[in-house]
């Protein structure tokens, strides 16, 4: 038998399930709440096109952090290492991984040296931001506008290559789950939970789910989450972070 599958209509290889297993989605997982900051900018001018904060407590105009690690300040960053494809710096605390293309420059700072896809992601984020919004650029000009008319563009391009979704609140999509064909134990328990609960965070999903690995658990919901059977934003209905959602106990 070469294919398995989890949902009507929808089959799966099973090298290709067995490779995705191989991935090491508790690494990613941890990876994710190790981001701090995402910032993109027009680099010839070092202009902020778009921030996303995270926690990081770094108080400081954003032009004035681009200014800062364009210049490479030997007294304030300093040099971890540097590929075709990307730098690694040190500043405030953090490392900061970096790379330009077209116009545009994006920082992502985090606590740690993350999964290597994820540090690859920074390099398409960048290579997006020309393809959608170079045609902009040449203006040199950027606006409260211009982030306020993307945000949500932006915002979901971040969110699926970072997998940010991981901090907000998830969901089932009613209308797909009598799609979905429990053949896995865990998944069944995963729909389970999803029943129980109409908005439930990671941590307490991966409580309910703690007699399975963690990896395999996590693959599962990346599954879910790619076929869209799982509902995830970071959009302004969904201001809560994981953190604020199990505080609160929503």
């Amino acid at each position: 038998m070469n294919n398995f599958k989890i949902c009507k209509g929808v089959y799966y290889n099973l090298r290709e399930a067995r490779g995705r297993l191989k991935l090491n989605y508790e690494k990613i997982f941890q990876d994710v709440f190790m981001i701090r900051k995402i910032l993109v900018v027009q680099h010839e001018q070092c202009l902020p096109v778009f921030e996303m904060d995270l926690n990081s407590q770094i108080n400081l105009d954003p032009a004035l952090i681009c200014d800062v690690l364009q210049t490479q300040d030997p007294t304030q960053v300093e040099k971890i290492s540097s590929t075709a494809d990307m730098i690694k710096i040190k500043y405030y605390g953090f490392i900061v991984i970096t790379t330009s293309y077209g116009p545009y420059t994006v920082y992502l700072f985090t606590e740690r040296d993350l999964h290597s896809d994820l540090e690859m992601n920074v390099v398409e984020l960048v290579k997006w931001f020309d393809l959608v919004f170079g045609f902009d650029s040449s203006e040199g000009e950027y606006s409260e506008e211009f982030s306020d008319y993307y945000k949500i563009s932006i915002m979901d391009k971040i969110t699926h290559l970072f997998h940010l979704w991981l901090l907000y609140p998830l969901e089932i999509d009613i209308r797909k789950l009598a799609e979905i064909e429990s053949e896995s134990v865990i998944l069944r328990d995963i729909l389970t939970h999803f029943a129980e609960n109409k908005q439930t965070s990671i941590m307490r999903l991966l409580d309910d789910l703690k007699k399975y690995p963690v990896n395999e658990a996590l693959g599962l919901l990346f599954k879910l989450v790619e076929k869209e059977f799982v509902i995830t934003s970071i959009s302004d209905q969904y201001t809560q972070t994981f953190f604020e959602l199990d505080r609160n106990k929503v």
